[in-house]
């Protein structure tokens, strides 16, 4: 089996994928940062509130991608600023990143050409994801839910993904999540029936399908302590 930490395509598209995101993340507003901030409850009126660098990831991915209110994406203005060269790696992750597609997975286990077979719950498909992280092991089984990027033959994450339990299913079927203490280990995702993944198909299609589901990720306690609203 390959090892696709040390494959260097998969080094190569990594590296540019962190390059354009941490530039595009720059030129998020701070307008569009306090919305977004706001629109997950990660902000204390002046900065963001949050007890993880994973909280704070979720609200860079809205105002680089999917920004609430009126604010462009900044991946656009990094579009439009920081062109890479022709047919290089950093073009086509470039291109990748918008194309993207968001969608909820469970990680079926490891894959021979490197990576990991993943069941895409939305899709309704096997697809081969190119991401050294998720190919660790322990991971198989385990839920996420977040954006895709499409290569020629398969998929890479792009920076962020929100943790999948059975209670954050639960909430984005509309079930409040039970309380209880904070997650220490990532649990295993139960795979939802059939007629849940009818339900979340036809949820994903509204427009705040990912930020219900960064909410609910958030209130899980899979990301950190939730924020104190």
């Amino acid at each position: 089996m390959s090892d696709i930490a040390t494959n260097p395509i998969y080094q190569a598209y990594a590296a540019a994928r962190s390059a354009i995101l941490t530039g595009a993340s720059k030129r998020i507003p701070a307008a569009s940062a306090a919305s977004q901030g706001r629109a997950l409850g990660l902000w204390d009126g002046k900065n963001p509130a949050v007890s993880a660098d994973a909280q704070l990831a979720l609200l860079l991915d809205l105002g680089i991608f999917a920004p609430v209110g009126e604010h462009r994406p900044a991946l656009e203005r990094e579009v439009r600023m920081n062109q890479p060269p022709p047919g290089s790696e950093a073009a086509g992750v470039l291109e990748a990143l918008q194309h993207t597609r968001i969608t909820l997975f469970r990680v079926a286990g490891p894959h021979p050409e490197g990576g990991v077979w993943v069941d895409d719950m939305l899709r309704g498909m096997a697809v081969h994801l190119w991401d050294a992280g998720l190919a660790r092991p322990g991971q198989e089984g385990t839920g996420f839910g977040g954006r895709l990027m499409p290569f020629d033959g398969f998929e890479m994450t792009c920076g962020v993904l929100a943790p999948l339990s059975d209670g954050v299913i639960d909430a984005l079927l509309g079930f409040p999540q039970p309380l209880g203490p904070l997650p220490t280990v990532m649990p295993l995702l139960t795979p939802p029936a059939a007629e849940d993944i009818a339900t979340l198909r036809e949820a994903a299609k509204q427009p705040d399908f990912l930020l219900k589901l960064y909410r609910a990720s958030l209130a899980s306690g899979l990301m950190g302590e939730p924020p104190k609203r």
